[in-house]
């Protein structure tokens, strides 16, 4: 397996993976858009809770791969920029290894959740969806176990930066899986319905990364020597990164999960649906191109040791992160309530406010989203993982200390607050002081983006607010507010937060796409 490619072609293919990366985040926003209610309504507000409780508890379980998949990337990448084929197919196979035995430990622990779920949740579930529940996990574990031994035909599709296939099998996958979804539960309106079809859709997609990883990039998986010191590092890697995820799914699923033990399913589903916002819609504008500056990290680090260059790339990343980041969240804070109570329905609008109270401290780490993937190449990952674990303690003990005086809204908050802390203070002074990035330059570049945007924020909240208030909305009006909302934030962007190098991005994409 050889290294062909020129940097400009691979320069080429990461333009193309970026832009595929952030229309696929357009295709999951606007699909869940109509996706999530159509969801509600085919399944009652019930039905749907018992969805996102079953997936929060999954969640807990699916940390098994996460915290090796991280892993694959960064060390196939380490010996694959050191054009080492050998280390290449050996360290595949270790990993392959490592995950037969994740495999069984995943059975055996989604076995026993089966069997607490049935106890903790005894009085607020029907024996139908108690049953039910144990179809469902069993169901999604086997899911996990067909992600989790993908993650090589993945690390190795993500190596070689071939970005356009993986979106693309992506892409096709967030299309098609909601239009069955919503086909079949018309006449099987059950949550187990969608966990099938999404094991069934993700084996589809394993299959073709597979086909694509081993015939066309040539990729072999081959035990050449026992190497326990690349097993002892991908495990103290994963350790790290373990906490970390951990930690993230405390954030985001546990105050769920002890939502529903209190108020039942009805307030699971209101804080799900914030959560779709916060997580579906928002989140993936930051994460979207994370992954296709991976192979470029390793090159500045594996074979150069360039900090400078990593920390403009920090720098530069974070900037145009930002500029999607800001459109959703400045949107939602106008039309957010609006759009809450058209979207899900009456009874949905505290979710509004649960949105919000995780979405502004969120977006500091998801405009620095790219750190993240930093940390991971220079094995500094421990540090986060610390943190996030003790910050996620933090938050358990709080949010059972508000949950019953102030219900979902306080849980929001004070994950929020965790949140900043740790994403908005503490790591920006380990990136600073440990790392060596300059983080006052990335914090003055980011300014200089937001400051104009905040002013058009204002404005409109104002005029939204002011002259069109909720009771006269309707879908037509909130469209069409929308839509002059983007065009007035396309202009104050162009004009004045990008800088030279951004309209040079703009001018060349739209000069290729009038071409065509």
């Amino acid at each position: 397996m050889k290294q062909n490619e020129n940097k400009e072609q691979r320069s080429s293919s990461r333009k193309k993976g970026a832009i595929l990366s952030y229309f696929y985040s357009a295709a999951q926003i606007l699909i869940n858009l109509l996706y999530v209610p159509l969801l509600i309504r085919g399944l009652g507000s019930e039905e749907y809770g018992l969805f996102q409780l079953i997936g929060s508890i999954m969640a807990y379980i699916a940390i098994m791969d996460t915290m090796f998949s991280g892993g694959v990337t960064r060390f196939y990448c380490k010996f694959f920029f050191s054009e080492d084929e050998k280390g290449m197919e050996n360290s595949l196979a270790v990993c392959r290894g490592i995950y037969r035995v994740v495999s069984v430990l995943a059975l055996v622990v989604g076995f026993f959740a089966a069997i607490v779920v049935r106890f903790v949740y005894a009085d607020v579930l029907t024996d139908f969806q108690l049953n039910e529940t144990s179809i469902m996990l069993l169901v999604l574990i086997v899911n996990l176990i067909v992600t989790m031994h993908n993650a090589i035909n993945v690390a190795v599709i993500n190596a070689h930066e071939r970005f356009v296939f993986l979106k693309c099998v992506q892409i096709l996958s967030v299309v098609l899986q909601p239009v069955i979804v919503i086909c079949l539960i018309q006449s099987l309106p059950f949550a187990a319905t969608i966990c099938c079809i999404q094991l069934a859709a993700n084996c589809c997609c394993a299959l073709a990364q597979k086909i694509f990883a081993r015939k066309v990039l040539k990729a072999k998986v081959k035990r050449h020597y026992k190497d326990n010191a690349l097993l002892k590092e991908i495990l103290v890697y994963s350790g790290a990164i373990l906490l970390a995820v951990i930690a993230d799914q405390i954030f985001w699923k546990t105050n769920q999960l002890i939502l529903g033990a209190i108020y039942g399913m009805g307030v699971v589903a209101v804080y799900a649906v914030a959560m779709q916002v916060a997580q579906t819609a928002y989140q993936p504008l930051g994460t979207a191109v994370t992954g296709i500056f991976l192979p470029r990290l390793s090159e500045l680090y594996f074979k150069k040791e360039n900090i400078p260059a990593i920390s403009d790339l920090f720098t530069s990343v974070g900037r145009i992160v930002a500029y999607p980041l800001t459109l959703v969240l400045f949107g939602f804070i106008v039309f957010g309530r609006d759009f809450i109570y058209l979207w899900a329905g009456p009874g949905f609008e505290d979710a509004y406010w649960i949105a919000l109270a995780v979405m502004i401290p969120f977006s500091i780490d998801l405009m620095q989203n790219l750190g993240i993937a930093i940390l991971q190449v220079m094995n500094k990952y421990g540090f986060r993982g610390r943190l996030y674990l003790f910050m996620s303690i933090i938050n358990i003990i709080f949010v059972l200390i508000v949950i019953p005086h102030y219900g979902a809204i306080g849980a929001a908050v004070v994950s929020g607050i965790a949140m900043f802390i740790g994403n908005g203070i503490v790591m920006n002074w380990y990136y600073s002081k440990v790392i060596g990035l300059d983080v006052r330059k990335y914090w003055r570049n980011a300014a200089r983006v937001i400051a104009p945007l905040f002013v058009l924020l204002v404005v409109s909240f104002f005029v939204w607010s002011v002259f069109l208030p909720a009771e006269r909305c309707s879908w037509g009006v909130l469209i069409s507010g929308i839509i002059a909302f983007s065009v007035c934030y396309a202009y104050v962007a162009y004009f004045f937060s990008m800088n030279d190098y951004e309209k040079k991005l703009v001018s060349s994409f739209l000069r290729k796409k009038k071409c065509k």
